[in-house]
């Protein structure tokens, strides 16, 4: 389906890979771009589930803008017993950094909400414009 703001479509692979990772949990991480036609949201790249948040990162263009849905495995104090309970959250990122073109950036932002609504299940909304901005610490500090 089109999104009104922008009109750029959501391939279903998106929402089956999306599924896969919430579901099924056999993914890390996936990361979508819009299609050269800025016609689609597609799949980018899919991270196994031993991927790590290195590897995320690493798949993000240092000059164009992506959508990336990440399973964050992280830990919390745990007041009631002793140590620490494990948690998981995923988290929506929009990755917009300073290099990429306008064009880019305006197609992003303009399809961001629709797109994410697709999405059901996502828990937190990140989103980030430079290396430091996308850090363990950071996703670690948004989930809890």
């Amino acid at each position: 389906m089109a999104n009104a703001a922008s009109g750029v479509a959501v391939a279903e692979e998106c929402v089956a890979r999306f599924q896969e990772l919430r579901g099924g949990r056999a993914h890390r991480f996936v990361v979508f771009k819009v299609d050269d036609a800025l016609q689609r949201v597609v799949v980018d790249k899919v991270g196994e589930r031993g991927a790590v948040f290195g590897d995320l990162t690493a798949s993000l263009p240092a000059d164009d803008c992506r959508y990336a849905v990440y399973d964050h495995d992280f830990t919390v104090e745990d007041a009631t017993a002793t140590g620490e309970s494990p948690r998981s959250k995923i988290l929506f990122v929009v990755w917009s950094p300073e290099a990429a073109g306008v064009r880019s950036k305006m197609v992003y932002a303009s399809s961001r909400e629709g797109f994410r609504k697709e999405l059901d299940g996502v828990q937190v909304d990140l989103q980030a414009t430079e290396p430091g901005e996308l850090t363990l610490d950071v996703l670690n500090n948004h989930a809890s």
